[in-house]
């Protein structure tokens, strides 16, 4: 009696423990069949970072946004540079050892490093006189390569502001989709410059000023002729509902890389930065201090 009781038992604990395996086998195969909701809204999102119709229009409207925008259209700055030729040697290890906040390392570079903070600007100086000053504007770039050469007038050297020039492009960007030059030419004719068969490009001339903003029809964009950063931005957020307004539709099917690739290389873009340099770079004009206030004088009169 005692054994079969025993084998009773012991059929009923191994049916407990084969049901309770079969329902571990079924629940481990539900949750790897039945796979786990995921919003495919954020999964775009990350994978693709895709612009509303509002983040357009209101670039910098929200500036929590902006650095994700910029990103996306791979927008870059360019600093203010200004370019002089001072007629005059210098003997850079001298002006090491006498200049402060200076760095010359021959065998890494030519030229003498300078840091300036009244205006906020750093200097490359070469011994042959040349000087490239980049500045958070055109005048700051140019007043603190003139304040260098007042420093070198009390060091003994006869240095002269000849014929500063200034970087041209000031920002570039891509939009994600192309523009049809056409339409924008049509709708804004009295301030564009489009001739096809000579120029890939069109030239638009922002409102009351002499700013130009250079449009390729894959959607690269050129930003030239700006004064400083604000202005820059400024510039930026007022083209960029013209351009999402004359969007080209069959171009905006395109996926990143293609267009990347339709877009061109560094070197393609270089050329045409090179290019806008030598067309505009005569119309920045650097005037004085002293001829400033002048001008200003002379517009009160007015």
């Amino acid at each position: 009696m005692l054994h079969g009781s025993q084998k009773a038992e012991e059929g009923t604990i191994m049916q407990r423990e084969s049901s309770a395996k079969l329902k571990r086998k079924r629940h481990n195969k539900e949750s790897v069949c039945t796979p786990l909701p995921s919003p495919p809204a954020l999964l775009k999102t990350a994978n693709d970072t895709l612009i509303s119709d509002f983040d357009i229009l209101s670039i910098y409207s929200d500036i929590s946004k902006l650095n994700a925008i910029e990103e996306h259209l791979n927008l870059l700055y360019r600093p203010f540079t200004c370019f002089v030729k001072s007629r005059c040697n210098y003997k850079l290890f001298e002006l090491e050892c006498l200049l402060s906040n200076t760095r010359y390392e021959p065998h890494k570079h030519p030229a003498l490093f300078v840091r300036h903070t009244n205006p906020s600007c750093s200097l490359r100086v070469y011994d042959n006189g040349n000087i490239c000053s980049q500045g958070h504007s055109y005048d700051g770039a140019a007043l603190g390569a003139q304040c260098f050469m007042n420093t070198m007038e009390q060091l003994g050297y006869s240095p002269m502001f000849y014929h500063p020039k200034f970087n041209v492009v000031n920002a570039t960007f891509c939009m994600p989709f192309g523009i049809n030059l056409e339409n924008f030419n049509g709708e804004y004719s009295g301030d564009c410059l489009y001739n096809p068969e000579t120029h890939p490009y069109l030239i638009y001339k922002m409102p009351e000023s002499n700013i130009k903003v250079a449009i390729f029809p894959v959607g690269y964009v050129y930003v030239m002729l700006c004064s400083n950063p604000r202005c820059t931005q400024k510039v930026i957020s007022n083209i960029l509902p013209l351009l999402y307004r004359h969007r080209n539709v069959e171009l905006e099917l395109m996926s990143k890389r293609e267009r990347e690739l339709s877009s061109g290389d560094i070197n393609f873009k270089l050329l045409w930065e090179n290019e806008f340099q030598k067309a505009y770079q005569d119309t920045l004009k650097y005037l004085k201090p002293q001829e400033q206030q002048g001008q200003q004088q002379l517009d009160l009169k007015l």
